[in-house]
């Protein structure tokens, strides 16, 4: 049955009920609000509670596995947890990467990278992950500037009388490096641009054989690390023509920057840092940033940083992902004005 009234009351119960569900609703969204709060707090609290696994996409012994050795070591001491280190090497550091990009997003899997993590896009469109958006920054650990140098058997004694000699000299301007699309191969090719001079590319497997052809002056100039060639400037068999440090080298002060020589746009080389999968939850990327910024600040592992020819950094995930989104952009077009391609 239904009374008169009924009719004139049921447009005022809606409104009550909507009412209702509102305060309802935001109940919930708080309560729901509070859990996720709690829930993150509660992960940063306790993490990490198992070993955590650091990925080297590269083989052992080499100088991003000696880093991340060094590292990790102070930052197990540091969170009281076991990190153990897992080299997988392949693809110029695509098979360990993609280990990682493809891995559970809490924090217990991370990625230790070099500037070729950045550049790999450019040179393998097909790659089977994104490294820019399935990975993201946790810590730079240092930046990597490269040394210029020149045969001392040949005549050019600065970086002006270089530009000088190759412009004159195009058939015997060449430049070595561990690689096609390696980061020597690319600041190679950035500083011919940049001087406006024809240089050609030799690429070799590794940079013990190409020292030997520098020595004779079979090819005239390589940019690589501070540690692998002052040892060979010293000994007068090759010449420091300039650095692409920001500032002088502590242990070379005697050796220019390409920005003093007028070459601003040289400064940088390559870095290392370390990853995590993108999902792994802000809390935790927080905590080990912020144990890794202790770490990479301590005078011990500043000081072997240092001897290693790394200038330590450190820094936010949220300035190390601006500067690996920025290094991504500069060496794609250095890139694409070479005309690099590997087969």
């Amino acid at each position: 049955m239904t009374f008169p009234h009924d009719a004139d009351s049921a447009p005022s119960a809606q409104p009550r009920q909507s009412v209702r569900l509102q305060r309802w609703w935001m109940h919930a969204t708080l309560a729901l609000g509070l859990v996720a709060a709690g829930n993150a707090a509660l992960a940063q609290d306790h993490f990490p509670s198992r070993p955590i696994r650091v990925v080297v996409p590269y083989t052992a012994g080499g100088v991003s596995d000696t880093v991340t050795r060094l590292v990790t070591q102070k930052l197990s001491e540091r969170l009281k947890n076991p990190v153990i280190i897992e080299n997988l090497p392949g693809a110029n550091g695509q098979i360990g990467s993609q280990a990682v990009a493809r891995a559970s997003p809490d924090g217990y899997t991370l990625l230790v990278v070099v500037a070729g993590h950045v550049v790999n896009p450019s040179l393998y469109p097909k790659m089977g992950f994104s490294p820019l958006t399935d990975l993201t920054g946790v810590s730079q650990f240092g930046h990597i500037p490269l040394l210029m140098v020149s045969s001392a058997a040949l005549p050019p004694k600065n970086l002006s009388e270089f530009a000088g000699w190759a412009k004159a000299n195009p058939d015997k301007a060449s430049f070595a490096s561990s690689g096609t699309g390696s980061g020597a191969h690319l600041a190679g090719e950035l500083f011919g641009e940049s001087a406006h001079v024809k240089l050609t590319h030799i690429p070799y497997k590794g940079m013990a054989p190409a020292l030997t052809d520098m020595f004779s002056g079979q090819v005239a100039m390589a940019f690589d690390s501070v540690q692998t060639m002052m040892p060979q400037v010293k000994a007068g068999k090759l010449r420091a023509l300039a650095i692409t440090s920001e500032k002088r080298w502590p242990s070379s002060p005697e050796v220019p920057t390409m920005a003093e020589l007028g070459y601003p746009n040289m400064t940088g080389g390559s870095w290392i840092g370390l990853l995590a999968p993108a999902k792994v939850p802000a809390p935790v990327i927080a905590k080990l940033s912020a144990e890794l910024q202790s770490v990479i600040d301590s005078p011990e592992v500043h000081a072997k940083l240092i001897e290693y020819g790394i200038d330590p950094v450190g820094g936010t995930p949220a300035q190390f992902n601006a500067f690996m989104q920025g290094e991504a952009k500069r060496w794609a077009q250095v890139i694409k004005q070479a005309n690099i391609r590997l087969e």
